[in-house]
């Protein structure tokens, strides 16, 4: 009687540290090869919660948990959480939190991503770590997105020809600089990065000496975009760092002369409300087109300059080099302007 009275207090303990309802143990199996799940060393352990170390089907794998790799030429199923490497031609599904890496030809998905996706698409709802490929859909990404499309509520950084988040939205640019008095654009920002597009005019310039053109020195349209960085300083205060790629065009007629702008950009900003921002600083310009040739002939006996490119804006130039055919100018700038 007293060895039962002793006993009753620890069976009182380990039976309300272990509910009811929990859920069972798992059935450790370090190494599991099949075709499917059914037709797998892990099939052996139906209704089970099976927890393997690695694990390789030729068809696809399924398992409740692995800590170290899953590899399958079709799939990777973890219905519970895996910590290590899943690797697949078609897809790697983890249904709980993912430690380490997915890599695949098609899809991955992870509740929870706590490492790095690799696939043509990938999704996760939360994601501390790396998303990289065609499609990336995220939750909140603390970390970075990089493909081509990338969607989240919130990231830390987005690197994509179409980076779109919820949190930053879409912003509308106004800005003056000194190759286009006027530039509307639009900005797709995450918390530190940011993809803009835009286009602009310089309507005014001086006459061009060539007999036979009604061009004028300095009119320009431009098209183009880039991608930055955003430095927080403060709450209100912010620096802007970017690099973007433009058309230029000789004069405002159709048919035109195209050339080839490359632009840098340090900005400082002040937050003056919370969708109005108005920002400005110097820029660095290269210009590249086709060294001016004597006119070619044409019928009237008028005559056209072949390639040659006009320097938008207001003039000046800091420096130039013509190396065979091709001319590259260089010179400091300036932009101004307000973010909606």
């Amino acid at each position: 009687m007293a060895a039962a009275a002793v006993a009753s207090p620890a069976a009182a303990k380990s039976a309300a540290a272990k509910p009811a309802d929990a859920l069972p143990e798992y059935q450790h199996v370090p190494f599991d090869i099949g075709l499917v799940p059914g037709l797998s060393i892990n099939g052996r352990h139906e209704g089970k919660r099976v927890r393997n170390n690695f694990s390789i089907g030729f068809g696809w794998t399924r398992a409740a948990r692995v800590d170290g790799i899953a590899a399958g030429l079709g799939a990777t199923v973890v219905d519970e959480d895996m910590q290590g490497i899943a690797a697949s031609i078609g897809a790697n599904i983890t249904r709980g939190t993912h430690r380490g890496v997915q890599f695949t030809h098609g899809y991955n998905h992870a509740t929870d991503l706590r490492g790095v996706q690799m696939g043509s698409i990938n999704h996760a709802p939360t994601v501390r770590g790396l998303q990289v490929g065609l499609i990336n859909i995220g939750g909140n990404v603390q970390g970075a997105q990089i493909g081509l499309v990338n969607w989240a509520r919130s990231a830390d950084a987005s690197f994509a020809l179409l980076p779109i988040t919820r949190e930053g939205g879409v912003r509308v640019e106004i800005s003056s600089s000194d190759t286009a008095l006027l530039n509307v654009g639009i900005r797709l920002p995450a918390k530190y990065t940011y993809a803009f597009a835009g286009a602009g005019i310089h309507p005014f310039g001086t006459e061009r000496g060539h007999t036979g053109t009604n061009l004028e020195k300095g009119k320009a349209w431009e098209f183009g975009g880039g991608f930055g960085g955003h430095i927080p300083v403060t709450d209100e205060i912010f620096i802007d760092i970017d690099v973007s790629g433009w058309g230029v065009t000789s004069g405002l007629r159709a048919g035109s002369k195209l050339g080839g702008l490359s632009k840098a950009r340090l900005m400082v900003g002040w937050q003056a409300a919370p969708h109005v921002a108005i920002f400005g600083g110097p820029t660095f310009n290269v210009l590249t087109d086709r060294a001016e040739v004597p006119d070619v002939p044409l019928r009237g006996g008028k005559g056209v300059s072949a390639g040659h490119v006009e320097r938008p804006g207001y003039g000046w130039v800091a420096y130039e080099r013509t190396d065979g055919d091709v001319r590259v100018r260089m010179w400091p700038g300036f932009v101004a302007g307000v973010r909606f």
